[in-house]
């Protein structure tokens, strides 16, 4: 693994690398356009409506839903690492599958290492994600556990919701991260086709998330839903002023 990196091949992890880590910071700094910045809103009206309603099964139940969730998929992570490893100890039956596939030139031993490194790593960087993200989650569940049975007094309520959607929002940020790793896998698969494909591979997926979070059907219909549950949340007018009527 000391035998320089062709400077195409050097270029293109660079891109993936920057992409890969850069983009959940760089969708933080977007702003209220994306899904996951608009889902922070929603989750805080959520948990103020949680803590308005004495039965709190169903919340109990949809967090559960995402407990599962990223347990789910961090054994699946642990699946495809060790899967990873076997490649990585099996090179030559993959020198002779990619001379097979005729995908180039032949590729030295040690940048093919790197090639199989490079998804694991994003892998490896997901699981550990994943795992973080489950530990937030049961840190959520025990704030929701420890809420009071009677509704509490403004401001304490609000505060209260805030709170609690700042710690479940966090959880879930980590847990969108880990789900992404698979998708940067998958991308820094392409590199044993070559550095050009990586680079298309990388440039496309992020595309892809970028148009899901701000431009898509779903992400248009989501807007229009959360102005309709800011409205649905919004002070109702006191309908004793409509009543007064000024003296004769």
């Amino acid at each position: 693994m000391t035998l320089p990196m062709p400077p195409a091949d050097l270029a293109a992890l660079a891109l993936f690398v920057l992409f890969w880590l850069g983009y959940g910071p760089a969708q933080d700094r977007i702003g209220p356009r994306t899904i996951n910045a608009r889902l922070r809103i929603v989750r805080q009206f959520w948990m103020r409506s949680m803590l308005l309603r004495d039965n709190r099964i169903a919340d109990s139940s949809l967090i559960g839903h995402v407990v599962h969730s990223a347990s789910f998929f961090a054994s699946t992570s642990l699946i495809a690492i060790g899967a990873l490893l076997g490649v990585l100890t099996g090179l030559d039956r993959l020198e002779l599958a990619i001379e097979g596939l005729a995908f180039g030139a032949p590729i030295a031993r040690s940048l093919l290492e790197w090639k199989v490194l490079l998804p694991l790593a994003v892998l490896v960087h997901g699981l550990f994600k994943l795992t973080w993200a489950l530990r937030q989650l049961n840190y959520t569940v025990a704030l929701i556990g420890a809420m009071p049975t009677k509704v509490p007094p403004e401001p304490l309520c609000t505060a209260l919701a805030e709170r609690l959607a700042g710690v479940l929002s966090s959880a879930l940020s980590t847990f969108n991260d880990g789900i992404r790793s698979y998708y940067f896998a998958l991308a820094g698969i392409t590199w044993l086709a070559g550095p050009w494909l990586l680079m298309a591979a990388t440039l496309g997926l992020v595309t892809v998330l970028v148009h899901r979070q701000t431009t898509s059907g779903v992400a248009r219909q989501f807007a229009l839903a959360e102005d309709l549950v800011l409205q649905a949340h919004a002070p109702s007018p006191d309908p004793a002023a409509d009543d007064k009527t000024p003296a004769a």
